[in-house]
């Protein structure tokens, strides 16, 4: 009987609902260490933890041994030890492109809300001040006209370009591989080195996988690049970003504001200085837990899952095992 472990704290019912007779599932919901290692043993699937609590790591990968697939149920897989899962020749899979509109969508509302100070007259209004005049004391601006500057050209960074492209604003993006010039051209994007990017954008968006060239790519140095009074937008992973140093930018009044969905540490740390500024929109890694994106990532692990169980090759393969 295929044995499939569930690190992720998903429903029993619906994974059952969709997979076929005979399969034996077991839930882990313990801590990281020796529960875990013992709970993948003799384990043909693993779905992964989409919270990022339980980390695959060399131990767990070969206590795993045999292993046939582990999916992870979200786009993220940085809990994940690539380089251990491949020596045990374990395939890691990941959701695919499933969160992609809703992390581009929340892009394009971070940018809209920034620039019209949307939680700032909310909140006066909300109190009952009438607080008009602080549009001409602290500004309201159209996205029209701007140049926005997308660091990172994958699957989210084109749909944000496609989502803003009606705005009638200039596109700029870095990456390290150049989009064929026809696609630049239906979306409207001119590439251009990082550094140029960031002294010209009144918004900088990251869309970055998190991998060592990326870790802290927005530096204290590259901060102080950056347009005075532009915004930073960070979707991607907190680590691609100084938090101190845009902290410290953001307090100074060098930068406009910022919009964050991650931070390095999750959940975020009550002391992070990010918290304490009024103008940065925060959320808690949600851009992409849309309801739609939600279902997409369920129905692409459990048919990932069933793909193996039926003797098939998985898709969406990230550590090159085939």
């Amino acid at each position: 009987m295929p044995k499939i472990v569930m690190l992720s704290p998903i429903p029993k019912e619906a994974i059952e609902a969709m997979l076929p007779a005979g399969v034996e599932v077991q839930f882990y919901s313990g801590d990281p260490g020796p529960g875990l290692i013992d709970a993948v043993k003799g384990a043909d699937v693993i779905v992964g933890d989409y919270t990022f609590r339980l980390p695959i790591d060399a131990e767990v990968a070969k206590a795993a041994e045999g292993c046939r697939l582990i999916q992870q149920p979200s786009v993220g897989y940085q809990h994940i030890d690539l380089e251990a899962t491949r020596n045990e020749e374990i395939p890691v899979a990941n959701a695919g492109t499933a969160n992609t509109v809703g992390v581009a969508e929340h892009t394009i509302m971070f940018m809209l809300c920034l620039l019209k100070k949307a939680f700032h007259f909310h909140n006066k209004t909300a109190a009952g001040k009438w607080a008009q005049e602080d549009a001409f004391t602290m500004g309201s601006f159209e996205l029209m006209g701007k140049t926005l500057g997308i660091v990172g050209m994958g699957n989210i960074g084109k749909e944000v370009a496609r989502r803003a492209k009606p705005f009638s604003c200039r596109m700029v993006y870095y990456d390290v591989n150049a989009l064929p010039a026809e696609l630049e051209a239906e979306l409207g994007v001119e590439r251009m080195e990082l550094e140029e990017l960031l002294q010209m954008s009144d918004i900088v968006s990251i869309h970055v996988p998190l991998l060592p060239a990326t870790r802290n790519l927005i530096n204290r140095e590259r901060i102080a690049l950056m347009k005075p009074g532009a915004y930073l937008l960070n979707l991607a992973r907190g680590e691609a970003v100084d938090e101190e140093a845009l902290a410290e930018a953001l307090r100074e009044g060098r930068l406009g504001g910022a919009g964050i969905d991650v931070y390095r540490e999750e959940p975020v740390n009550p002391d992070n200085p990010l918290l304490k500024l009024d103008n940065v929109i925060l959320s808690p890694h949600i851009a992409g837990a849309t309801n739609e994106s939600r279902a997409r990532i369920f129905i692409a692990t459990i048919e990932n899952v069933n793909r193996v169980l039926q003797g098939l090759k998985p898709i969406n393969v990230v550590n090159r095992v085939e």
